[in-house]
């Protein structure tokens, strides 16, 4: 195999797909990189640790056609430092040798066969439909964080994903909060062909529009660490641009005309979560999110590292926030605010109150609460289709 490609190419398509290898393995080939030529001017770059699976392709030069697996981190660890040009790899074929050259500078790579790199699903035999990139971005960039850190491998660590009849949801909680965006997606006309499929796209206004292949349903609990992943690639512009999503086998791919990452599906029975929001509510607090965000970081530095306590104190037009730490000192600072109901105290995890303000986009928030212990509701004055409920802490 003999190929060259540009530098920040394939700086790139390496950190992409590096993010999927694995760093303690059984199989050496697990830590390193799948390069295969797809034709004589595109290469495919694999990563996987089994569990998640990232590829790309990306534009190059193919002298002779080929595969190779290389040590990924390594890998990028060497054409870093190279000058930003082209960089070039020949493979021996008898010894698997790879010797990466850039301008004056020569290294010299030990590789490993392709055909002992694991064998992974063609999801393009998958029946699957094509989504709006920018609706699943902002679904998943709205929830993915309330997804349990300390057990990643319980329903807990994953978002849950809902297609069904033209609605889309995603929920993730800890068990202390829960997140959920839901949107309502018009569907074409069903398609037998994912080519037609995308012929039809490109006739058709694309916003807001799910092409599915076939009528089907759709449950899934996607492990958060792929979620995070999924971000980072697939992080278009282009307001027209989709990514098909298909399910088989127990796991779950997205894949754009460049990417494609596949991840191992969480099984179980997601909790019935729309049970958990109350249906009324007997206080209304209005504010703005980048001034109660502010007073929130701010107060943030005295709370409590263990329990990252602090109090909210409202009032008629006022919302008074503090934290205390014994021994540490302590903070307060008040925030206008517009408040339906009586006076009222509740104590809350600040971490978990800064990372909705930071994830909503509307200026003015709506906080609904029905008493000190109970739920509070976040919202966004302007976003009907996102709330977030966090659980209070009983403060002594």
């Amino acid at each position: 195999m003999h190929f060259a490609i540009q530098k920040d190419v394939l700086v790139k398509a390496l950190r992409d797909v590096g993010n999927a290898i694995a760093t303690r393995v059984v199989q050496p080939v697990l830590s390193n990189v799948l390069i295969e030529s797809l034709d004589n001017v595109t290469l495919r770059f694999t990563g996987t640790d089994l569990d998640l699976t990232i590829r790309c392709n990306c534009p190059a030069v193919v002298y002779t056609e080929g595969s190779i697996t290389l040590p990924g981190k390594k890998l990028l660890e060497v054409v870093s430092k190279l000058p930003n040009d082209l960089v070039s790899f020949q493979v021996s074929p008898d010894t698997q040798e790879t010797t990466v050259t850039c301008q004056k500078s020569k290294f010299s790579l030990a590789g490993l066969l392709a055909a002992d790199y694991p064998k992974l699903a063609d999801s393009a035999k998958s029946e699957g439909f094509l989504m709006p990139t920018d609706i699943l971005r902002r679904a998943i960039v709205q929830t993915s964080f309330a997804a349990a850190t300390y057990d990643v491998g319980s329903i807990l660590g994953g978002v849950y994903l809902l297609v069904a009849d033209g609605a889309f949801e995603a929920t993730a909680t800890d068990g202390s909060r829960l997140a959920h965006r839901h949107e309502e997606l018009s569907v074409s006309s069903p398609v037998s062909r994912k080519a037609d499929s995308d012929k039809e796209s490109e006739s058709e206004s694309k916003a807001g529009t799910v092409t599915m292949e076939k009528p089907q349903e759709l449950k899934a609990i996607v492990p958060a660490r792929a979620c995070t992943e999924m971000l980072k690639i697939f992080d278009s512009k282009d307001p027209g641009a989709r990514v098909r999503i298909a399910v088989t086998d127990g796991q779950i791919s997205f894949e754009s005309d460049t990417h494609f990452v596949c991840s191992r599906l969480i099984g179980g029975e997601y909790p019935r979560y729309h049970e958990l929001f109350p249906t009324d509510f007997s206080y209304l607090v209005q504010f703005k999110r980048d001034e109660m965000l502010a007073a929130v970081d701010r107060v943030a530095v005295m709370s409590d590292e263990r329990t990252n306590l602090i109090k909210l104190h409202f009032e008629a037009d006022m919302v008074q926030v503090s934290s205390n730490t014994p021994d540490v000192g302590k903070a307060q600072e008040e925030v206008a605010c517009r408040l339906e109901g009586q006076v009222l105290d509740v104590a809350v995890n600040v971490r978990y109150v800064q990372d909705v303000l930071n994830k909503l986009s509307s200026e003015e928030v709506r906080l609904e609460m029905t008493g000190p212990l109970k739920p509070l509701i976040f919202k966004g004055e302007t976003e009907d289709n996102y709330k977030y409920l966090l659980m209070p802490v009983q403060a002594r």
